[in-house]
């Protein structure tokens, strides 16, 4: 009799603590909804600055590649196989020619000074050495201080050579009586996510869009803890009211930067946006963890405002946006691990690509679930002594 009254009243206990819990949560939530926009400061970290920054990113990348990029050539035997080579190269997407007739040293010092990207050169008796099997070679410079335009101006280079070796090596063969074997054809089946132009640069721009609210995420999280009064009695309902508000806000605001993305570059969702909307919910949550770990460890705010940088720079670096995860050695992928948006990121792109099984959205939720966790136990009493000190600026 005494046992089943003790599991009673711990029952008892227990509905009353959760129904304490969650009044106390509502009415931190719902005072901080009331004043959410109050001081120009929440403006700027919720909205202004994020679509600024969104705005300028999708202007950087709305051409998807680098087009039309200027040239010179120098064609000294201008021949029909010379023409050809400049008329198809200049027909390709991302190279524009500039015919420099003979002034070899303009060439040069235009491409110095980056007037050009690259400079084409195509020797005296180009088509006679080539006809006599004499294997003659037109020169492609390109200027490396300038390396992804100049990488891009002679993209379409290779494939023209490769495509004429293969004409003229059937003629030359033949012109001896020679039969030439067949070469294996290989036939490429690429499904793109960016149905434009299958490029790397739509991932850097939907990389850098997840990347930058993580960001805002932290600042506003940093923002809000520095101004609550001193001598705050924090609770647990209480911290996760005050943050509630902005989980759902910079959940949604990623979720539309997204779909603009998706709207104006006419890429194609293959997996659920409903998936993609709870992933993106626990990586804001993630995030703010972070905000909270760094208010927590820091004498000021200001001393929090000034670590943003580094972790905003390990994510950019570590994350495999710049460097692809694979080719990182051992430690930098150890740190890789550490980052939620390592995580979120490669969750939201497999999402992009294929329909992924709600179980590896799920584990990737649950992995995210572990930063607040962690900084929980590591911040309980920290937290409380650092909004009871008083800050001095130093």
């Amino acid at each position: 009799m005494a046992i089943r009254k003790l599991i009673f009243y711990r029952k008892l206990i227990s509905k009353q603590s959760a129904v304490d819990f969650m009044h106390a949560f509502h009415r931190s939530f719902d005072n901080e909804i009331v004043g959410i926009f109050k001081h120009f400061t929440a403006h700027w970290l919720m909205w202004i600055l994020p679509l600024v920054i969104f705005v300028l990113i999708s202007s950087i990348f709305y051409r998807g590649v680098l087009f039309d990029l200027p040239v010179g050539y120098i064609d000294q035997d201008n021949s029909v196989l010379s023409r050809e080579i400049t008329r198809n190269l200049n027909a390709a997407a991302h190279a524009n020619l500039i015919n420099y007739d003979n002034e070899l040293s303009q060439a040069e010092h235009d491409l110095e000074k980056s007037a050009i990207y690259a400079l084409l050169y195509i020797p005296p008796n180009f088509e006679a050495d080539v006809l006599s099997g004499r294997q003659p070679t037109p020169m492609l410079y390109y200027n490396a201080l300038y390396y992804s335009a100049g990488l891009y101006s002679i993209m379409d280079y290779s494939g023209l050579i490769a495509t004429l070796n293969e004409q003229y090596r059937v003629t030359l063969a033949n012109k001896i009586g020679l039969t030439t074997p067949p070469l294996i054809k290989i036939n490429f089946n690429y499904d793109g996510l960016y149905n434009s132009s299958g490029n790397s640069m739509y991932f850097q721009q939907f990389s850098a869009v997840v990347h930058l609210l993580q960001l805002f995420v932290v600042s506003m999280t940093i923002h809000l803890l520095g101004n609550l009064p001193k001598h705050t009695r924090l609770s647990y309902p209480f911290v996760l009211g005050k943050l509630a508000p902005y989980t759902i806000w910079y959940t949604t605001l990623l979720i539309f930067e997204i779909a603009l993305l998706v709207f104006f570059s006419d890429a194609r969702v293959s997996g659920s946006p409903i998936a993609m909307l709870i992933v993106v919910f626990f990586y804001v949550i993630a995030a703010q963890s972070l905000g909270i770990l760094l208010f927590s460890f820091t004498q000021t705010t200001i001393d929090a405002y000034m670590y943003i940088g580094l972790l905003v720079g390990l994510a950019l670096t570590y994350s495999g946006i710049m460097v692809p995860e694979l080719a990182m050695p051992w430690i930098a992928r150890l740190i890789s691990s550490i980052e939620p948006l390592t995580y979120a990121l490669n969750k939201l792109f497999d999402l992009f690509l294929r329909h992924a099984p709600y179980l590896s959205v799920l584990k990737t939720c649950a992995i995210l679930m572990i930063y607040p966790i962690i900084i929980t136990v590591l911040v309980r009493k920290r937290l409380v002594r650092r909004l009871y000190r008083k800050e001095t600026l130093t």
